[in-house]
């Protein structure tokens, strides 16, 4: 470690083998041929790097064990994903012959659907000398780095893995770049996530305290660090989630986890990499770009600022899944608990400020209450776990393929077989892989005398599911237990003491005397414990949280439960009948009860429906005028002012009788105003539906186990030409999972979840989405689009047509 103006900074050299991790291949290595294919990308010219060149080392070429040990993480994170593949000397060039009309045949990672892969300036490329052309846009690649970063290790890093693939998208006018296969050979995974998972992998192999005098001379003592597959979760969550007598709450539960599972994973992300993260992939995360754009801001011209819509829809996990350096596995757990417990105390803090400064809530109320901060501080309970990438007392590789090393190899795959596969029948490797490798590494060495060989790689989904049996052992083996709570309890669970500023004994009749202050937040009768009075708060103080200063944005952030109306008034828009019934509706009762007005006001006219509070433009009526329960709820006259002034002040015996003079006036107030929507709606009221779907993906951990993949034969170009007896009966072999293909998945499940989630529920119907996190959705939508959108999002889902 290396002291810079009074700080620790971490090891450059960590840094700097991830800078070399994301560009060990040229960025368009795919449109290359041979002639440029295997050369590194444009590391070696950047100013950070420098220290490296000028040494001379190069984890390609050098000789030295530390660099040596780092060019691992090129093989590992290819391993599993190109199989044998990798092994076999014939190639696919992109425009095979100069083709027209043929980019590349490139596959769906998962199914196996094809698609040509065909570039806009395809004949301009043709057309040139290929090399030197794809020479000149790297070159060009390289100057678009800010000015500002260039010297900043950790800044060329986050441009490098966040912004370079928008850069390249900009460079070329085409979006289709973000497919660009990492091995042509086998094309179902992107550039990009192959050289986000090595970097990873060069990170946790070069170590995080990795020195310059350990790269020129490794110490004779001293062990090579090894990868680690640690996972991190947080609990609890349904009962976080459930715990809710309002939309607002149901909505703050889901963000609240999303949130602080974010937090972790950016301040976990800004000390060893956001390639780190396997699960959930950070790139185009709205929050990560919301901060990544307050920390550099010179990024915007290639990250878009998140709009505040995508800011407060939930969607991050509470388990996270990361690749680290073993030393660093104990450190990083601790961060992530540290970073949650620290943020999760600032919500808090700016909740209680908010009760107190602003609206007078329980001025007795102490900050370190036991039913305020005790509370909280028991909230949550933390778990991990984390296993060895590859048996520690073994080589991460083995070159013992001929059929005369039989021996040594079968000891060495019998050792990863034993310490992460249970079921025997699914050890590798097969029979018909292992007859192809042979025979591969027989004809590269007759060709080329170069040796080939095999590595931990293989085992990659074996090892995420050991790990992920493990996280579950460790959560079973818990002995946790919420803290005891002393006199009343929450009136909406029934978990966890209310909040109040008495002593522990305190009576539900004494309570209740401290919950009759409304605070423009809570009914006088519900009595909430501290997280569930956090969540009825949160909204007010999201623009502290977040920074954002657009009150109308956040008003819309959930819809209201009779927002179901607007799905009613999409299917109908080409009759405007169904408009001005709407609106004639809502103007009738606020003739007759003008105090209504305010009540819709208080809510800033929105509806939290996407659609419908398009252009952020106040609609003129909510639909909550249309059910006289909730309405009333919420209803403020000089009549009810006056009785609940009185309330205050009354005996016993009096607040008894006052509490039912209350009750019949609202009941007056709700009579009046159903006798005038029933006269608009004798039969249905549209604002009486509302639908809520929550649906996850049907055996998920079967396709991260790679159980779901096809053959091999499913994912390689038609072009591949193989000379070698046992190719076609290795093509027969169901393919893998591995680290670049399951780092593409989650980039996959996360276009799904921020991407078409949000397009579907929120602008082809008129939903909200609540939670949209890999494989999970829970919406809000409506009784007349409900079945169509559910439809749709499972097409979208299994990736069939419109």
């Amino acid at each position: 470690m290396r002291a810079k103006k009074g700080k620790l900074v971490v090891s450059e050299e960590y840094w700097r083998a991830k800078i070399w991790g994301l560009l060990h291949d040229p960025v368009l290595k795919a449109l290359h041929n041979n002639s440029g294919r295997g050369k590194n990308s444009f590391w070696q010219e950047l100013e950070v790097m420098k220290p490296w060149v000028e040494k001379g080392w190069n984890p390609e070429e050098s000789s030295g064990k530390a660099l040596k040990h780092i060019k691992l993480a090129d093989y590992i994170a290819s391993a599993s994903d190109r199989g044998a593949i990798g092994s076999v000397s014939a190639s696919i060039n992109y425009g095979q012959g100069n083709n027209s009309e043929q980019g590349l045949e490139i596959f769906h990672l998962l199914s196996g659907a094809k698609r040509n892969f065909k570039i806009k300036q395809h004949s301009q490329m043709l057309a040139a000398n290929r090399k030197n052309y794809l020479e000149f846009k790297e070159q060009k690649l390289l100057e678009a780095i800010p000015a500002e970063v260039r010297t900043d290790l950790k800044g060329v890093f986050w441009w490098l893995w966040r912004c370079l693939p928008a850069a390249t998208c900009q460079e070329f006018d085409d979006e289709s770049l973000m497919l660009m296969p990492a091995e042509t050979r086998l094309p179902d995974s992107s550039i990009w996530s192959h050289a986000s998972i090595t970097a990873a992998l060069a990170g946790a192999l070069a170590g995080y305290d990795l020195t310059m005098a350990e790269i020129e001379h490794w110490p004779a003592n001293k062990t090579l660090s090894h990868p680690y597959l640690a996972s991190f979760t947080f609990t609890p969550v349904q009962e976080l989630i459930k715990a809710s007598r309002k939309m607002r709450d149901f909505w703050a539960g889901s963000w609240l986890l999303h949130y602080l599972s974010a937090k972790v994973c950016w301040e976990v992300s800004k000390k060893y990499g956001p390639d780190c993260f396997l699960y959930p992939s950070l790139y185009q995360q709205p929050l990560i770009d919301h901060w990544l754009l307050q920390e550099f801001s010179k990024f915007d011209q290639w990250i878009k600022q998140p709009d505040t819509n995508q800011l407060l829809t939930a969607g991050f996990p509470n388990v996270l899944v990361l690749v680290l350096p073993k030393d660093k596995v104990k450190a990083a757990m601790q961060m992530a608990k540290q970073t949650l417990l620290e943020e999760w105390a600032r919500i808090g803090h700016l909740v209680f400020e908010e009760l107190q400064t602003k609206r007078h809530w329980m001025p007795d109320l102490a900050a370190d209450s036991k039913t305020w901060q005790g509370w909280l501080e028991s909230q949550w309970q933390f778990y991990w776990t984390a296993l060895p990438i590859g048996k520690e007392d073994k080589s991460l590789k083995n070159a013992a393929i001929p059929k005369e090393r039989e021996t040594e190899f079968l000891e060495w795959q019998n050792a990863q077989n034993q310490a992460y596969i249970t079921n025997q029948k699914n050890n590798l490797f097969q029979d018909e892989e292992i007859d192809f490798l042979r025979e591969a590494y027989q004809q590269r060495w007759e060709n080329q005398k170069r040796k080939f060989s095999v590595n931990v790689g293989s085992w990659w989904a074996a090892i995420f599911d050991a790990n992920r049996y493990a996280l579950a052992a460790v959560k079973n083996a818990r002995n946790w237990e919420l803290s005891t709570a002393f006199g009343p309890r929450s009136t909406i669970s029934g978990i966890g003491p209310v909040v109040h500023p008495g002593g522990d004994w305190i009576t539900e009749r004494e309570t209740k005397k401290y919950w009759q202050h409304h605070a423009g937040l809570f009914d006088g009768r519900e009595q909430l414990n501290a997280t569930e009075t956090v969540k009825r708060v949160l909204e007010k103080v999201l623009d502290k949280l977040l920074d954002i200063k657009n009150e109308d944005a956040i008003a819309a952030s959930y819809p209201d439960l009779t927002a179901g109306v607007a799905g009613y008034l999409k299917v109908h828009e080409k009759d405007i009948n169904h408009e001005l019934r709407f609106e004639d509706a809502c103007q009738a009762i606020i003739a007759k009860n003008p105090w209504a007005k305010g009540v819709i006001q208080e809510m800033k006219n929105k509806w939290g429906i996407p659609w419908i509070d398009k252009e952020n433009l106040p609609q003129r009526f909510h639909p909550r005028l249309l059910n006289a329960g909730w309405l009333v709820e919420d209803a403020e006259t000089p009549e009810l002012a006056k009785l609940q002034e009185n309330l205050k002040t009354a005996n016993e015996q009096n607040q008894e009788v006052i509490r039912r003079e209350i009750s019949a006036l609202k009941k007056t107030y709700r009579q009046d105003i159903q006798k005038i929507i029933d006269r608009f709606y004798p039969g249905n009221n549209p604002a009486d539906w509302y639908v809520l779907a929550a649906g996850d993906g049907d055996s998920m951990s079967e396709w991260l186990q790679g159980k779901k993949l096809e053959k091999y034969g499913d994912y390689i170009p038609s072009q591949l030409s193989v000379n070698l007896d046992s190719f076609q009966k290795f093509l027969e072999v169901k393919k893998r999972m591995g680290p670049s293909t399951h780092n593409a998945l989650s980039r996959a499940l996360l276009d799904f979840s921020n991407q078409l989630v949000p397009y579907l529920t929120q602008q082809r119907y008129a939903g909200r989405l609540i939670y949209a996190g890999g494989d999970d959705v829970l919406a809000y939508t409506n009784l007349w689009e409900w079945d169509n959108w559910l439809w749709d999002i499972r097409q979208c889902f299994r990736g069939d047509k419109d």
